[in-house]
């Protein structure tokens, strides 16, 4: 199965794409947001050349595990883009992404608004290969379930 990760901020949406046979996160791109109609057109674009079937998202917790405001956001907009493209969507704790993607930016001499401008897209493919690599383990467990997986319970939209 081949899975679009998404880290969605308030100003732009970082895109990667993986594949669960071969269990790697590439960053793809940053779209800028729009209105959610014109962002879910890009997104499906997107997904549509990458034959995605599965939607990974971001869930910004706060360090203690809660939910605030960004998070309520951020699974609004993803149940809408989930719903426009038809695709089954899994929320995953992105907790310290960020950090661990400007690192990885940083390791390859990146620095300024360059780094900035594939941070997001970065941070997607963070998330999105914590979720493969969480599969890797859960099917060594031999239990085929994707609920309650990893750090984060799975969340399906219909």
């Amino acid at each position: 199965m081949k899975y679009l990760g998404l880290d969605i901020g308030d100003k732009r949406v970082g895109v990667a794409c993986g594949d669960a046979e071969v269990r790697i996160a590439t960053p793809l791109q940053v779209i800028a947001r729009g209105t959610i109609e014109q962002d879910a057109r890009a997104l499906a674009q997107i997904a549509r050349e990458y034959d995605a079937a599965h939607l990974i998202v971001g869930l910004p917790r706060n360090m203690d595990g809660t939910q605030g405001a960004q998070a309520n956001a951020v699974i609004a907009y993803a149940q809408n883009i989930a719903r426009a493209l038809d695709l089954p969507l899994t929320l995953w704790d992105e907790r310290l992404t960020t950090v661990e993607a400007t690192r990885r930016t940083h390791e390859t001499g990146a620095r300024g608004k360059k780094s900035r401008r594939n941070l997001d897209a970065i941070a997607a493919a963070v998330i999105l290969q914590d979720f493969l690599d969480s599969q890797l383990g859960q099917a060594t467990e031999d239990t085929g379930d994707t609920e309650g997986v990893g750090k984060d319970e799975a969340f399906f939209a219909s």
